[in-house]
């Protein structure tokens, strides 16, 4: 009996041992795992905390050029005309800020570490980047956009050629889809008129629809979520999609082309893109011409904006202005089509160099941050600032 007792003991103590161990096992298997969730955890925060920084740094770097832009104008003026042997010889500067590369490697070079007391030899030199990571920032000029609060100034016929302005970019044949199918609240703006009525009705200050005197809020009152016109300007370009007959779609279209900040109606050439070149162009067309007309025959005209813009002393930084631009019209043989005087009203060579849209990123390991922003250069203020 008392072996058997003793070889149960035996056997206990086994069985004890061993669930000891199972159990060591999987706590220390349970550490080892949070720990290494924990660590990696702790280099993702550090990657995120160095892409924002490096995204911060990219996109200050892009608002100091632009708020010195009217000083680098001056300077680069100056060697242009040295290099042409034309004193009339004018800096594209939209261009030129808009093409300024602003990237870590750039800042890298800028900025380089080095040790307190270090005497910048080659050998004590820190040669990796004091931006680790990727991060780059680029601007926009708002001065090339319609501006939408100005439908809402009816002095001087401002509101009316802006609605003019609207209405004739609308109307180009390849928006036409966006007339015919309802939006997610199960309506659409019939026609371009319509809509560009709902987007003056949404800043100005009555209560009256455009240009049939009903009721404005009409529309948005058998909504499940009703709400009234604004009757004020937009705070920003995402509130566009309030209005009666701007879909999600449309608005991607509409946002690249619109902007509430500028206060002036002609659009910058210098920094205008092929589309917004194209608007403006449609907005310059005789009264009897159809949009899809123009739009059939301009494919060699943009082809020559894009020649000339091409062509340039300084590669890249070829000028466009609206006295080229009317030349170009006629050279060929549109100006049947686009009222050349109207052109000039539509179009303007002043630069704005006031109203910015930045767009930085900054990317370190699996980790990034984007910034959308918009400064103010004159005064140096952010007037919109998103980070993602």
């Amino acid at each position: 009996m008392r072996g058997l007792t003793r070889k149960s003991e035996r056997g206990i103590a086994i069985i004890v041992v061993l669930t000891t161990v199972a159990l060591l096992t999987a706590v220390i298997a349970e550490f080892q795992y949070t720990a290494t969730v924990d660590l990696q955890l702790a280099y993702n925060a550090r990657d995120e905390l160095q892409a924002e920084y490096n995204a911060m740094s990219a996109l200050r770097l892009r608002s100091l050029v632009l708020r010195q832009g009217r000083a680098l104008e001056a300077g680069m003026s100056s060697m242009l005309q040295a290099l042409t042997g034309d004193s009339n010889t004018r800096l594209p500067l939209g261009q030129v800020l808009q093409q300024l590369p602003i990237t870590c490697s750039l800042l890298s070079k800028i900025l380089k570490k080095t040790d307190e007391g270090d005497d910048l030899t080659i050998d004590k030199k820190d040669t990796s980047d004091f931006f680790p990571g990727e991060c780059s920032a680029t601007s926009t000029s708002e001065h090339a956009k319609l501006s939408l609060n100005l439908l809402a100034n009816t002095q001087n016929g401002t509101s009316t050629q802006v609605q003019t302005m609207l209405l004739s970019f609308l109307s180009d044949p390849r928006l036409e889809t966006y007339f015919q199918h309802d939006d997610k609240a199960g309506s659409h703006a019939d026609n371009p008129a319509q809509l560009v009525g709902a987007i003056a009705d949404w800043v100005d200050r009555d209560r009256n629809e455009n240009a049939t005197s009903g009721d404005e809020d009409r529309r948005y009152s058998y909504l499940k979520d009703s709400y009234a016109a604004k009757n004020a300007p937009f705070d920003s370009i995402a509130e566009l999609q309030l209005v009666h007959g701007v879909s999600d779609a449309l608005y991607e279209v509409l946002k690249k082309h619109v902007t509430i900040y500028t206060d002036a109606t002609a659009i910058e050439l210098a920094t205008a893109s092929p589309e917004q070149i194209l608007f403006g162009l449609l907005a310059s067309r005789r009264a009897a011409v159809p949009p899809e007309q123009l739009v059939v025959g301009i494919g060699q005209l943009m082809r020559s904006i894009a020649d000339m813009r091409a062509s340039s002393p300084v590669p890249g930084m070829a000028s466009l202005t609206v006295s080229s631009l009317a030349a170009l019209v006629q050279s060929a043989g549109l100006d049947a089509l686009i009222d050349v005087n109207l052109l000039r009203q539509v179009f303007t060579d002043r630069a704005g160099n006031t109203w910015y849209t930045l767009t930085a990123t900054g990317k370190v390991g699996n980790a990034s941050r984007t910034i959308h922003a918009v400064l103010q250069a004159t005064e140096g203020q952010y007037y919109y600032f998103r980070m993602e």
